[in-house]
C-alpha cells in the first residue's frame, strides 16, 4: 500500500469517525431535550404539589388557631386563679381560726 492510499484509508477512517460523532452528538441532543421536558414537568408538579402541601398546612394551622384560647383570656384566667387561691387561703385560715376558737 503506497502513501496515497493510506492516506485515503485514514480519511475514511475520520470521516466515518465524524459520522459516528455526529450522530452520538444527536442522541446527547435528543436526550438533552427530552430532560429539559422532564425537568420542566417535574417542576410544575412540585410547584402544584408544595402548593397545595402549603395550603393543607395553613388550613391545619387555622383550624388549631381558632380553638386556642387567645393570650388576653389565658391571662385573665391566670389573675383569677391568684384571686382564687389567695381567697382559699384566707378561708382555710379562718376555717383552723374558727376550729382553734371552739
Amino acid at each position: 500500500m503506497n502513501n496515497e492510499e493510506n492516506i485515503l484509508a485514514m480519511l475514511v477512517e475520520i470521516k466515518a469517525t465524524q459520522e459516528k460523532q455526529g450522530q452520538t452528538l444527536e442522541e446527547h441532543s435528543k436526550m438533552f431535550e427530552k430532560m429539559q421536558d422532564d425537568i420542566t414537568a417535574i417542576k410544575i408538579y412540585l410547584d402544584y404539589d408544595v402548593d397545595k402541601r402549603f395550603d393543607a398546612v395553613k388550613e391545619g394551622i387555622d383550624a388549631i388557631l381558632a380553638q386556642l384560647t387567645p393570650r388576653r383570656k389565658v391571662e385573665e384566667m391566670d389573675a383569677d386563679i391568684v384571686v382564687l387561691k389567695t381567697a382559699v387561703k384566707m378561708l382555710t385560715q379562718e376555717v383552723a381560726e374558727l376550729e382553734k376558737a371552739q
